[in-house]
C-alpha cells in the first residue's frame, strides 16, 4: 500500500501496483477524493510523476508517501511553474 498526502496533511490509502501508470494512481485518488486527474500533480522524490510513466518507473516502494498538489486552471500569463501565490503565506498578501 501507499500513501498519498494531501496539501491538507490528509493522507489516502491506496494500492498500486508497480506495473500501474501515474495516470491510474490519479483516478484511484479521484475515486476517493473527487479531484480530476487533469488537476492533480504528483510529486514522489522531489519530482512531479509523469501520467504515461509507471510506478516501477519511479522505483516506488510499498509504504512511500506520494504528495498530491492541485494545479488549478485560471488566469495569469501561462507556465510560470513553482512560486505564486500558493507559496506567500496569508501576511505578504
Amino acid at each position: 500500500q501507499n500513501r498519498v498526502r494531501t496539501l491538507t496533511g490528509k493522507e489516502i490509502e491506496l494500492n498500486v501496483e508497480g506495473s500501474d501508470q501515474v495516470s491510474k494512481i490519479k483516478e484511484l485518488v479521484e475515486e476517493k477524493e473527487g479531484i480530476p486527474p487533469a488537476q492533480q500533480r504528483l510529486i514522489y522524490g522531489g519530482k512531479q510523476m509523469v501520467d504515461d510513466k509507471t510506478a516501477d518507473d519511479y522505483s516506488l516502494e510499498g509504504g512511500a508517501t506520494l504528495h498530491l498538489v492541485l494545479a488549478l486552471r485560471g488566469g495569469g500569463s501561462g507556465g510560470g511553474g513553482g512560486g505564486g501565490w500558493g507559496a506567500m503565506s496569508q501576511s505578504e498578501l
